[in-house]
């Protein structure tokens, strides 16, 4: 009787953990996402080595210069690919709507960029509803999107630079380099919001297993909420 109490205690626990969660991010979702994230910071550490001799001893971790440049191509290859083929494999709807919602941006958007520095420093700014993704979160797709590009478009002219006329070469340098300081600063603050933000690091657990806490939903993005809340696909996307 008493293992069957307890049971019934822990189907309820469970029934009730299920309740005070919702799925934002799909598997694809996931994975595209942290392929895109760990390519990045090999990409980043193996381009500062050949860049600057400050973090040459770095490329010791890579068998030298040589092998970080090797290392540097294939990675900038599977960050373009990857990425690329999820939307049209996996789970790409959802990636389209991304891609979509990071270009449109309604007057809650422009509210919530306008709040978006005194939750950045730690407060809660007054906004309206939000949709998946929120104001801050399309200029960091917008970001990522076209820091993205530069980088591929200048990293091709910088690979293949004899196919190319020298004035494109001599930009295509700069240009690569100030995408990803650009790229860099985005992801410094992206990763405070994810993982230390006092307000809005419950987001992480959408990345790592796909779901967020209702709280944080109900907070940060109540118009998606209230619309996956209505239409019962609560926790199957």
């Amino acid at each position: 009787m008493a293992a069957e109490d307890r049971q019934g205690k822990g189907s309820k626990s469970s029934a009730a953990a299920e309740q005070d969660r919702v799925l934002r991010f799909t598997r694809g979702e996931r994975f595209s996402h942290w392929v895109h994230a760990i390519s990045f910071f090999l990409l980043l550490i193996t381009g500062l080595g050949i860049l600057s001799l400050w973090f040459r001893p770095v490329l010791s971790l890579f068998g030298g210069v040589q092998a970080a440049r090797v290392i540097h191509r294939v990675v900038a290859v599977i960050f373009v690919v990857v990425v690329a083929a999820m939307f049209f494999i996996g789970d790409p709807r959802y990636h389209w709507e991304w891609l979509k919602s990071a270009f449109s941006f309604s007057k809650a958007d422009r509210r919530h960029i306008g709040a978006f520095p005194k939750e950045f420093f730690g407060g809660h700014g007054e906004y309206p509803p939000q949709g998946k993704f929120n104001g801050g979160e399309k200029i960091n797709s917008l970001l990522t999107i076209f820091g993205s590009v530069f980088i591929t478009l200048s990293g091709i002219v910088m690979w293949f630079r004899g196919s190319f006329p020298p004035g494109l070469v001599r930009w295509a340098y700069p240009i690569h380099d100030l995408s990803m300081f650009v790229m860099t600063a985005a992801v410094i603050g992206h990763m405070y919001l994810g993982l230390l933000h006092p307000d809005s690091r419950a987001s992480i657990f959408g990345m790592l297993n796909g779901y967020v806490p209702v709280k944080f939903a109900q907070s940060h993005h109540a118009a998606w909420y209230n619309e996956v809340k209505s239409t019962g696909n609560r926790f199957h996307l």
